[in-house]
Parts: structure tokens; sequence; C-alpha cells
């Protein structure tokens, strides 16, 4: 059965292949998880349950739960500040050549000779 501290890996959606922990029991469907992956709401469908338990108080920090996994061995991924996004480039238009050196005759002038 689903305990506080249970050591999981998400097997579907965004953060698949990753490991987290459970934090807290919602319902029997769903419970709360976070480690290297996103503290949200997740199915127990979604996860493979670990045989290893952390011992972690009910809604745990996200720091206390990454700090647990390193000392398992288990890599944190970095989520530390998202990169400054850069000015959109905008499309240069050609500068016009000096009024066109050869100016062909319009189709409507009658340019057939």
């Amino acid at each position: 059965m689903v305990e506080i501290g249970q050591l999981i890996m998400k097997i579907a959606g965004r953060d698949g292949g990753e490991f987290g922990v459970v934090v807290d029991i919602i319902d029997s469907n769903y419970v709360l998880i976070d480690g290297n992956v996103r503290r949200k709401k997740c199915n127990i469908k979604h996860l493979e349950f670990l045989d290893k338990v952390i011992k972690v108080k009910k809604n745990v920090s996200t720091e206390e739960i990454k700090k647990e996994l390193e000392k398992l061995g288990i890599k944190i991924k970095k989520t530390g500040k998202k990169r400054e996004s850069k000015p959109r480039p905008r499309k240069q238009r050609k500068a016009k050549e000096k009024e066109l050196k050869t100016e062909k005759p319009s189709r409507k002038e009658g340019g057939k000779k």
C-alpha cells in the first residue's frame, strides 16, 4: 500500500522516468509527489512504487526531499533560474536599389514589341 515517504518513479507524462517521494495521500487514487518531479497531484496508476521508504513528515519542503534523495545517491535535476529571454529577431527589409536601374515596362502599358 502507499505510505508517506515512499520512493516512486514516475512512468507517465512529462516527468516520466524520474524519481520522487510521496509527500501526501489525497485519496485512494491520488497522491502528492515531489523530488526530481514537479510537486503535484498524481494518479497512482502513473507511478511505480519502489521498496525504499524515506522518513519524512507530511507536506515536507522540496529542499528537504532533495537532500534525502541525494543521500540515497539519486542525482538531482537543477531547477534554478529560467534563462533570460532574448529580444525576438526582427526581419530586415531589403533596401531598395536606386530606383531599379533597368525599368521594365509593365504589362498594362503594352510591353509587347
